[in-house]
């Protein structure tokens, strides 16, 4: 069985920022211990009636790597390499594009720590054929 588009990119892109050596987690996990760490989430996602036999949808994704407050090279640097792999995802059974990852850089004072936080936001559209 293909799993559904949009838990094969999340799952994509955790494996490959894990495999960069950053840790991840899912808005709805406790943050791991250390820095620098990544939260990966799915903001939404739209179908479209484009096609008679097939079905197109978007999905939104946001990145948030957070770094510690002297650590602002090594988030950028981090974050170069996630908005390429995020350029890299594909999926087995379904065509996939994207557009190109927006960079918001900002610095976090809301905990009891100064944070580095690069936000990473792509869009994926990804066909999946309804008749083979």
């Amino acid at each position: 069985m293909i799993e559904p588009p949009f838990v094969a990119i999340y799952l994509s892109l955790v494996k490959s920022i894990n495999e960069l050596g950053v840790k991840t987690f899912s808005a709805s996990q406790d943050v791991p211990k250390g820095m620098p760490v990544c939260r990966v989430q799915l903001l939404n996602n739209n179908s479209t009636n484009q096609f008679s036999n097939a079905r197109q949808y978007t999905y939104s994704f946001q990145i948030d790597v957070v770094d510690a407050q002297n650590k602002l090279q090594r988030s950028l640097v981090n974050a170069y390499k996630i908005m390429r792999l995020c350029r890299q995802i594909s999926i087995n059974g379904y065509a996939v594009e994207h557009d190109e990852p927006q960079l918001t850089s900002m610095v976090d004072s809301s905990t009891n720590q100064i944070l580095n936080r690069q936000i990473i936001r792509i869009n994926y559209s990804v066909i999946e054929a309804t008749a083979f």
